[in-house]
């Protein structure tokens, strides 16, 4: 299909799509471009594609595709949940709301097959009548074809591995409009992009991962008073090194206060000293309840403890009861405040060095007058995550041991002086980590501090040359070829 275009008038001619594709095609002003801008990141919001299109199947997205390649024009995608810095909405660009392409049923083998824009709850709800589950992250309204594409780390990460790697077969689109099926024996070059690359060789439409069988699983949530958070940060470390793959916890640490919680009606939690940072780990331990409280007494015995739940339930229990906070929906609510997201991935244990670091960041954003509060998060990215080498797939961040995520919240606009203020934060913690850091950053918390070595490091170059190689004209933007200009990728 080709369809006419006259650069001076671009919204008259993408509305010949309406008649090329048979989903719903938006243009400014209407419902269809409205629900597909309206995205999870506040501050992205008021950026303007020239058109949203919810693809129908298939056939619409190589449609789109084709069409746009021939004529110029530049593709983004989202499947729905959230980017943190709202990354698939893009000035300038046609936007394919992938959030239509939302099914997905259970073979007999016990494969999930998957459209990209089925949301990890709604996945969870239709796997858990089975008795299966499938690796996936704890944000409930995040879709599976982003979670996949760039990693995908949860509670069940250290037993099964990245949601990645529980992919064995996908359907691919590339920017030229050609239909892919791809696994380890197909077009095992698209396969290993996919895994990883963050939607760098195509558009993914369906998915088939491996599922696992679950029963009952121990959900694990605890708080301590701020004054043991380096005590509380060294023991958590401690435990995780030594515990078996069934046992995975995430370490939260939250300022609060009414202005620096990020729910902007709220001071923090019931059980927070607003305007004092709130220490709380949560996960799961894949077995009985008193297996879990053998391998967590450690941090159940520690005495500045002040909240403890431990409860043997299904694993779908588990996870509505893990979702790590209520506001995390899509797209997210107005007193939701803005947050940037940055990361690292961590090789060494955590010593008092490193306790030191991270009980300063959190301090300097609790109690800085000019800042607005924050959090960091540390998750283990050991165990079978590690099973596979770093070339295995486009994701190379195989032989770290933890993942911790920054956030910052930060006004709607940020000027230069404060984007370097928030920089400035950043660049301290790494600078007094630098030891024990390894320059990676995982992708889907892409920052604007990042650049493609940090997130692929030696799979850079092999990536780009899969994406020179299906995508010629640079028609899909992605971290690897951004639309330059406010809301490009980071680094770029």
């Amino acid at each position: 299909m080709v369809l006419p275009h006259d650069s001076e008038v671009p919204l008259r001619n993408l509305s010949v799509l309406e008649t090329g594709v048979a989903g719903a095609v938006g243009l400014p002003g209407s419902r269809v471009y409205s629900e597909g801008t309206r995205v999870f990141a506040p501050a992205a919001r008021v950026r303007k594609p020239l058109a949203v299109v919810r693809p129908a199947g298939q056939a619409d997205v190589a449609s789109v595709l084709r069409w746009a390649t021939a004529e110029g024009y530049r593709v983004s995608v989202r499947s729905g949940g959230h980017s943190f810095d709202g990354f698939p909405v893009q000035e300038d660009t046609v936007l394919l709301d992938m959030s239509g392409l939302d099914e997905a049923r259970l073979d007999a083998n016990g494969l999930l097959h998957a459209g990209p824009g089925v949301r990890i709850l709604e996945l969870a709800k239709d796997l858990d009548p089975a008795g299966r589950a499938a690796p996936t992250g704890e944000c409930p309204t995040v879709a599976l074809g982003g979670l996949v594409l760039g990693g995908g780390f949860g509670y069940a990460t250290r037993k099964f591995g990245l949601t990645l790697d529980s992919l064995v077969e996908a359907t691919l689109v590339t920017a030229t409009g050609e239909e892919f099926r791809v696994s380890r024996d197909r077009n095992p070059y698209l396969f290993w992009a996919c895994r990883g690359g963050a939607g760098t060789a195509g558009v993914i439409t369906e998915l088939v991962l491996r599922t696992f069988a679950v029963d009952r699983v121990t959900a694990v949530e605890m708080a301590w008073r701020w004054e043991a958070a380096r005590d509380v940060i060294q023991v958590f470390d401690r435990v995780i090194r030594t515990a078996p793959r069934e046992l995975d916890l995430k370490l939260k640490i939250r300022t609060t206060g009414i202005d620096r919680f990020i729910d902007m009606t709220s001071a923090g939690p019931p059980d927070a000293i607003p305007g004092v940072p709130l220490v709380h780990i949560d996960g799961q331990f894949i077995g009985m309840q008193s297996e879990a409280e053998a391998l967590l007494k450690p941090l159940v015995d520690h005495p500045a403890l002040a909240r403890l739940t431990i409860k043997e339930e299904s694993y779908f229990a588990a996870m509505l009861q893990l979702v790590p906070l209520p506001i995390l929906m899509d797209p997210a609510p107005e007193v939701f405040r803005p947050t940037r997201v940055a990361s690292d991935f961590m090789t060494s244990a955590i010593g008092q060095g490193e306790a030191d670091a991270i009980v300063r960041f959190v301090e300097e954003v609790q109690y800085a007058p000019e800042l607005w509060g924050g959090a960091v998060l540390i998750e283990p990215c050991d165990g079978a995550v590690r099973d596979a080498a770093a070339d295995h797939t486009a994701f190379p961040h195989r032989e770290q041991r933890l993942l911790l995520q920054w956030e910052l919240f930060n006004p709607i606009s940020c000027s230069q002086e404060q984007n370097n203020r928030l920089d400035g934060c950043l660049r301290a913690v790494r600078d007094d980590l630098r030891h024990a850091i390894s320059g990676g950053r995982y992708v889907n918390y892409a920052d604007r501090l990042d650049s493609p070595s940090h997130w692929w490091a030696a799979n850079s170059a092999r990536l780009a040359a899969i994406s020179a190689q299906v995508d010629p004209k640079g028609t899909l933007v992605s971290r690897l070829k951004p639309v330059a200009g406010p809301g490009s990728a980071p680094g770029s």
